[in-house]
C-alpha cells in the first residue's frame, strides 16, 4: 500500500522510501516533507508546508534578494561575465565593475526549484539562471523564513 498525505493546497504527497520523504509537485516546484526522524509529526510538517505555500510569492521574492546579497561578490569575483582570455578585453572596465552582475539581475536570474520542509529548518534549491555555469544554489532558512546560509 502506497503511503500518501493529502494537501488541499499543494496536492498529494507520496512517500519515497529511498529518501524517507513525502514528495509532491505543484507547478514547477518540487516539495518534500523530510521525515527521516520517524518521531517527526507529519501533520505539523504538512501545516508548515501549507503555511509556506500561502506566502510563497513573498517568501520567494525575499529569499532571492537575500541569496543575491550573500552570493553577489562570489559571483562577480569568481564567475565573471567576460572572457579573461579575450585579448581585446578592457581591463579598466573590468576593474571599474562594468561587467559585474547587480543584485537585482542576480535575484531575477535565479528560480526556485525545490523546497524541503525539515524538522528544524527549510531547505530550498534554486536554478542558477546560468550565473554559476548551471550549478544549483542551496539555501537554508529558519522556520520564520530568514536565510541562514547559502552556497553554490
Amino acid at each position: 500500500m502506497e503511503k500518501i498525505i493529502r494537501s488541499e493546497l499543494i496536492g498529494v504527497f507520496t512517500y519515497n522510501e529511498d529518501t524517507k520523504t513525502f514528495e509532491a509537485s505543484k507547478g514547477k516546484i518540487h516539495w518534500q516533507l523530510n521525515i527521516i526522524d520517524e518521531l517527526v509529526n507529519q501533520n505539523e510538517m504538512l501545516k508548515r508546508a501549507e503555511a509556506l505555500f500561502l506566502v510563497l510569492e513573498e517568501f520567494n521574492r525575499k529569499a532571492k534578494t537575500a541569496i543575491a546579497e550573500k552570493l553577489i561578490n562570489h559571483k562577480n569575483d569568481f564567475w565573471p561575465e567576460y572572457d579573461e582570455d579575450d585579448e581585446n578585453l578592457n581591463w579598466d572596465a573590468v576593474d571599474a565593475g562594468e561587467y559585474d552582475v547587480t543584485k537585482e539581475e542576480f535575484a531575477e536570474a535565479i528560480s526556485l526549484y525545490d523546497i524541503e520542509i525539515r524538522e528544524k529548518d527549510i531547505y530550498c534549491e534554486y536554478n542558477d539562471g546560468n550565473l554559476f555555469g548551471g550549478h544549483r544554489i542551496h539555501a537554508h532558512f529558519d522556520n520564520d523564513y530568514k536565510l541562514l546560509n547559502t552556497e553554490v
